[in-house]
């Protein structure tokens, strides 16, 4: 098999994507402590070499990607990751795990979630090599809490491997596997007139005062469990925090509905609240994983999006 030669090089690469993700030739020359001319000389060759302009050049606002540049920067972050791989792979040939892995979450869902998952990763990987110690084990997370859109985007651009989210608004180049199904519940102050019964039906919260959590999606989800009433709640209060939201309801300010299950019903100021579910038949949200189809996971990846698979539906089990 005849092999073609590259014309490019992974520190040419690398000076690609960091400049990418600075805009600007003097604050990559700062960030990889290289000559600024140097890194100017080493994408005018990638360029020539690809045969493509990356960057637009402007004299006064340093730099932007052209569509090209957009187009390859996922790519050339991809590339690099499974470089890194294969330079792990040799220094692990005795069978232990290494490598970073680019972790996205849904902000609602990342303080119950995200930090637990991680933890039992390492500890995971830490029996694989014994001698490490969970606090070595040799993987790295680079997290991030976004809203869905800029969870699916850092997917695509490769700043992310994989994200731990809902199946709401999936795009075509979004790859999910589904997890678990969560039904919606709602939560009220522990003195509200139907924190006793045993269940609460969407017409008996219609009048009561409404806290919302106030992010994108979860929104629409939440308002539109309402829509066979043929009427919205209007929100008296409103946070993009989940612990805010859970902090209003507990003193008293209104009820809110939640669908990730909740160990605790103390907020962090000490009060409490209680869980309802619903006497209606509601639409569950599925939580997943998301990944881009348009990426090779590297091994890391794939390891850890299987243990995500058994964790999260073990730890959902015991609910």
């Amino acid at each position: 098999m005849e092999v073609t030669q590259l014309r490019y090089s992974l520190r040419q690469l690398r000076y690609f994507v960091v400049t990418a993700e600075v805009l600007s030739f003097t604050a990559a020359a700062r960030r990889l402590h290289i000559s600024q001319p140097s890194i100017s000389t080493a994408l005018a060759e990638l360029e020539t070499s690809f045969g493509v302009q990356l960057f637009i050049r402007h004299h006064a606002s340093g730099l932007s990607l052209t569509q090209a540049g957009r187009d390859m920067l996922g790519q050339a972050r991809n590339l690099l990751k499974n470089a890194e791989e294969l330079q792990l792979a040799a220094k692990e040939l005795d069978g232990g795990m290494s490598g970073s892995i680019a972790l996205g979450c849904l902000v609602s869902l990342a303080p119950p979630l995200m930090p637990a998952v991680m933890s039992r990763f390492i500890a995971s990987t830490a029996s694989i090599n014994p001698d490490k110690g969970a606090a070595n084990s040799g993987i790295n997370f680079h997290t991030l809490e976004a809203h869905q859109d800029d969870l699916f985007r850092g997917l695509n651009d490769g700043s992310l491997d994989i994200a731990l989210t809902y199946s709401l608004d999936l795009t075509d180049d979004i790859a999910f596997t589904p997890l678990v199904n969560l039904p919606p519940y709602v939560i009220l102050p522990k003195a509200h007139r139907l924190a006793k019964d045993p269940t609460v039906s969407l017409e008996d919260l219609l009048d009561e005062p409404y806290v919302m959590l106030d992010l994108p999606h979860s929104r629409e989800y939440f308002a539109a469990l309402f829509d066979g009433l043929g009427n919205r709640p209007v929100p008296a209060f409103r946070s993009s925090q989940p612990e805010v939201v859970r902090g209003m309801v507990a003193n008293g300010l209104g009820y809110s509905i939640l669908n990730f299950p909740l160990k605790s019903s103390r907020t962090v100021d000490g009060e409490d609240f209680v869980i309802k579910p619903f006497k209606d038949e509601v639409n569950a949200t599925t939580l997943g994983i998301a990944q881009s189809r348009n990426m090779k996971p590297r091994q890391v990846v794939q390891r850890f999006a299987a243990f995500c698979e058994s964790e999260i539906r073990q730890l959902h089990a015991h609910h």
